[in-house]
């Protein structure tokens, strides 16, 4: 069986494309599974992948993103989510997903995992934007384990930390 690694990363691949083409990630998703079973050759590379996996998050992704964008916008404090580079978007999409649906990953998992694939794939400075916002969901996500109820968490949150 493939790793939980090589899924994520190519998760990440579903992810930026949608993002590219301004797309649903679940169509994205579609369109490369038929692509790669066009060809045998391909067809070997999609089952690299925990297809079952791969599914679930990116249909997680597809389904919080309102939630999750709204998330990593207050998190990153003066970032438009539109100007945080399209890896490190997603890799925050992909990874806070996985923290608020997937509660057989251990979160620490989680953010190790999406620091690793930010040091590959992203910017020089990647890793630490990835750990600065993660690690804060991290933190809350004792006290809720899904998106929506983090997002409203943090609005609370601001609100005492502008008051004091």
């Amino acid at each position: 069986m493939p790793s939980r690694r090589k899924t994520r990363e190519f998760v990440l691949q579903v992810l930026f494309a949608a993002d590219a083409r301004n797309e649903d990630p679940l169509d994205t998703l579609v369109f490369l599974e038929n692509h790669f079973s066009a060809e045998e050759e391909e067809d070997l590379k999609m089952h690299r992948v925990a297809r079952e996996f791969a599914h679930a998050l990116v249909e997680a992704v597809s389904r919080d993103r309102g939630a999750i964008d709204d998330l990593i916008t207050r998190l990153s404090q003066h970032w438009k989510l539109h100007r945080i580079n399209r890896v490190d978007r997603n890799i925050l999409r992909m990874a806070i997903a996985e923290m608020t649906n997937f509660s057989q990953t251990p979160g620490r998992v989680v953010l190790d995992e999406a620091i690793e694939i930010g040091k590959r794939y992203g910017a020089e400075n990647s890793a630490a934007f990835i750990n600065g916002i993660l690690d804060r969901i991290h933190a809350l996500l004792n006290r809720s384990p899904a998106a929506v109820d983090l997002k409203e968490m943090i609005a609370v949150l601001d609100e005492s930390n502008s008051t004091d």
